[in-house]
């Protein structure tokens, strides 16, 4: 995969630089604060998991890195960054094991953001804005593991921003919008956004199975094309234990429910029937002359045809993945290229036994 330099903090400290700052306590001097003064923000969307492990780790080690700040009117401290830190003190400290209260920190000063367009206009960020730019860039940069339903709300608080950078005056060459916003702005790679968008369409339930990893996010992104009934009642038999939580069998519950068949009615038939027409034609009229096993010569012959046909449906569905321009008819044409690839191996493997 594509390795990208930069990212969200790289653009964060960029358009920074100038922002107009309320205050004159933004440094990045630690302080410390004493626990009752630092308050959870609520607009952090990030859950709060793994205290036991990191207040093991604090109580261990005695180091906490520093929580990151804003200074509130009545004299407390919103979190910016830092929620499961605080959580994991506050539980030493009702444990006994733990008695410091102040913890260290960096405070941020509230901030206004105006990033000039190369149409002539200016797209203004106020210091909410602002700081939900910091929350998910510190967030981002700490966490090795997050949510698909986290992952889908910095996409949403983060494509405004992406686009004012994009287009802002003298930023130089540009790509694709898509391309810019995954590999400079999110760092990962455009097929990456593009699954994490796909999760959108995962009913809630789905959605909470995949966050708790009951299901995987490979078979969670091949139930986005199917109805939201036939999502619950799919990830109802995964529960239960009658079908497996992977991709391969969501795929045969999807066939099972007809759904590629109805699929391939509304195919264009004719880049393929000719062809394999053709093809089975002058296979049949080429019999070979003497033929020790009928039956068994039938049966490869068949299985060929049918290999032959699934592989000119799976090569036509993967180039037009590759050649689409639309970002959605491209990955509907690469899931629908995955379903012929299984189809292929499954074949492979019934033949073979």
């Amino acid at each position: 995969m594509k390795k990208h330099s930069g990212g969200l903090g790289k653009f964060l400290n960029e358009v920074t630089q100038s922002a107009d700052k309320n205050g004159d306590d933004d440094t990045e001097e630690i302080v410390y604060i004493d626990i009752d003064k630092l308050e959870t923000n609520p607009r952090n969307f990030y859950g709060i998991r793994q205290v036991e492990e990191l207040a093991g780790l604090i109580a261990v080690s005695k180091l906490i890195e520093p929580l990151l700040v804003s200074k509130k009117s009545d004299g407390k401290y919103k979190i910016i960054s830092g929620h499961r830190r605080r959580a994991a003190v506050q539980k030493l400290l009702e444990d006994g094991v733990y008695t410091e209260r102040k913890l260290p920190c960096i405070i941020k000063a509230p901030a206004k953001i105006k990033i000039e367009q190369e149409n002539g206009d200016a797209v203004e960020f106020d210091e909410d804005a602002v700081e939900m730019l910091n929350l998910i860039a510190s967030n981002r940069g700490q966490r090795e593991e997050r949510t698909p339903e986290e992952k889908l709300q910095e996409i949403k608080y983060l494509e405004r921003f992406a686009k004012a950078i994009y287009n802002q005056k003298n930023r130089g060459t540009r790509g694709r919008f898509v391309n810019f916003f995954a590999e400079e702005i999110l760092n990962i790679s455009k097929s990456q956004l593009l699954r994490i968008n796909s999760l959108s369409k995962l009913t809630p339930k789905v959605q909470q199975a995949l966050a708790d990893k009951k299901i995987s996010e490979t078979a969670a992104m091949e139930m986005t094309s199917m109805e939201a009934d036939e999502q619950d009642n799919c990830l109802s038999k995964i529960l239960s234990g009658e079908i497996k939580g992977t991709v391969q069998a969501v795929q045969k519950y999807k066939l099972s429910k007809s759904e590629i068949a109805e699929r391939t009615e509304t195919l264009p038939q004719k880049k393929f029937v000719p062809s394999l027409e053709k093809n089975i034609v002058s296979r049949i009229t080429d019999v070979p002359e003497e033929i020790d096993d009928p039956q068994k010569e039938a049966e490869e012959w068949f299985y060929q045809e049918k290999l032959s046909f699934y592989e000119k449906i799976y090569a036509e569905a993967k180039r037009l993945s590759e050649e689409e321009h639309s970002e959605l008819k491209a990955a509907q044409w690469g899931i629908r290229a995955s379903v012929a690839r299984y189809n292929i191996e499954e074949l492979k493997l019934q033949h073979k036994n």
